[in-house]
């Protein structure tokens, strides 16, 4: 009956990279009830790109937009502000639908007055809508991407205004008490609990999402959440050892086997607390943009492992050159360079080029306009020992002067195939055979805010 339709908010859980067959195998184990609960009542799909990028992440642009990369354009990390097609939340603002986007991947907005902002952690060309939320946004910006460097500490003015924005925006007694218990945990377990900081780092993130709806009660919202993509990458092989050829360890085996469907059943909490926040007449999208899979192509060299400079600005100073006007980490190993103009990024190409063993660079690099992309490419272990040779100048230098390894951290890789389920206005639940081209969910999604959907959103259904 239409009295019994849900017309209330609808709140998108961009959840990266979680893998529809975990799902399907968690949730009939009975592990995942919250998602089971989402499944029996939405319409499922299983999302396929052909977009020609997997990394880093482009599919969330084509999710946002309904179009491919080839029109959006988006082949890079912080590049939101570059993105010309209009996003989703950009059209339902020209109906009057007021917005709040929470995280999601290279978003941006031209509707100020109705889209409420809060951009990636890698984002830095992009500003939160509320400068009130400039401290929170640098904080957690600093902490995702420099993870991997140990000598990375935040100023004590950022953690300062950090904490005061926390306790004013939502920050609640269940995050604080799981930040506690994960500190002494690190201090007094016989095992490694690092990696369930990605997990505390989510608890703080939905309290403020939470907190931010609460006050601005918008129609529509996305909520961006990356540990299990995080922790898959990470420590997939430990979760199933028997497709790798080189094994974990007994200890790595108890540290971290069962990170992955850990961070699964976390997941299925935050997907309880969505369906509290939205109520009884709200709708859930879950999205997850891609998935991954074991990695094997690395076995034969004993996996791939990746390095980062001990420090961007000393790399530069040593390869002479261009020198950047700023460095803006992204990923595990990576990191935009910025330069006074498009000529001197071009010839820090050449320079990068220099950085050579064996004749070889060692470097890797994407360019757009005056910004560089680089990151080192070397994916073996180093023998003590192993030297750079600067091709132009003739000097040498030892490469654990310059790098650190950060370890093996690409046990998976992107896959094609994403979960995409939409929670029906009446509640009734349909899985869908054929598999739907990931811009397609745009149109699946706007068609939430009309009466009925047309016939061409539909997909055969088993």
């Amino acid at each position: 009956m239409t009295s019994d339709y849900k017309t209330g908010p609808i709140l998108v859980l961009e959840l990266n990279e979680l893998c529809p067959p975990i799902l399907n195998r968690m949730m009939d184990a009975g592990d995942l009830p919250n998602f089971r609960k989402l499944h029996d009542s939405a319409d499922v799909y299983v999302t396929h790109t052909d977009d020609p990028t997997l990394e880093p992440w482009v599919q969330w642009p084509s999710f946002h937009t309904g179009q491919p990369e080839s029109v959006h354009g988006a082949q890079e990390l912080d590049e939101g502000h570059i993105i010309q097609t209009p996003r989703i939340w950009d059209r339902l603002a020209e109906t009057g639908v007021d917005s709040i986007v929470f995280g999601s991947m290279n978003a941006d907005s031209a509707h100020k007055d109705t889209v409420f902002l809060v951009p990636d952690p890698w984002s830095a060309g992009v500003r939160p809508s509320d400068p009130a939320y400039d401290a929170f946004h640098k904080f957690i910006s600093f902490h995702v991407a420099e993870h991997t460097n140990p000598n990375a500490r935040p100023t004590r003015a950022d953690a300062l205004n950090f904490v005061k924005f926390m306790l004013g925006h939502g920050l609640s007694l269940k995050t604080i008490t799981t930040a506690m218990s994960q500190i002494a945990g690190e201090k007094t377990s016989s095992g490694d609990r690092k990696w369930r900081r990605a997990l505390v780092l989510d608890w703080m993130l939905w309290d403020v999402f939470a907190n931010t709806w609460s006050s601005r009660r918008p129609k529509f919202a996305t909520f961006f959440a990356n540990s299990t993509a995080f922790l898959q990458h990470r420590y997939w092989r430990h979760m199933e050892p028997d497709a790798y050829q080189v094994k974990p360890s007994e200890r790595e085996m108890v540290d971290f086997g069962d990170a992955v469907e850990d961070s699964y059943r976390h997941m299925d909490t935050i997907v309880g607390k969505a369906f509290d926040l939205v109520g009884p007449s709200g709708r859930i999208v879950l999205a997850t943009a891609l998935s991954q899979e074991a990695n094997t192509r690395y076995e034969h060299i004993g996996g791939k492992f990746v390095y980062r400079p001990h420090s961007f600005k000393d790399l530069f100073a040593w390869a002479g050159g261009p020198q950047p006007t700023s460095f803006e980490p992204v990923m595990t190993h990576q990191a935009w360079a910025s330069f006074d103009s498009e000529d001197a990024a071009i010839e820090a190409e050449a320079t990068l080029d220099a950085l050579q063993s064996n004749g070889k660079t060692i470097m890797e690099w994407r360019r757009t306009g005056n910004r560089v992309m680089f990151w080192c490419g070397l994916i073996s272990r180093t023998e003590p020992g192993f030297e750079l040779t600067h091709a132009k100048t003739g000097k040498s230098i030892a490469f654990d002067d310059l790098f650190m390894l950060v370890g093996q951290v690409n046990n998976s890789q992107h896959c094609r195939d994403g979960a995409f389920w939409v929670q029906s206005r009446d509640g009734s639940s349909r899985v869908h055979a054929d598999k739907l081209p990931l811009e397609h969910a745009y149109g699946i999604m706007m068609d939430m805010f009309d009466e009925a959907p047309p016939a061409g959103t539909r997909v055969a259904a088993e």
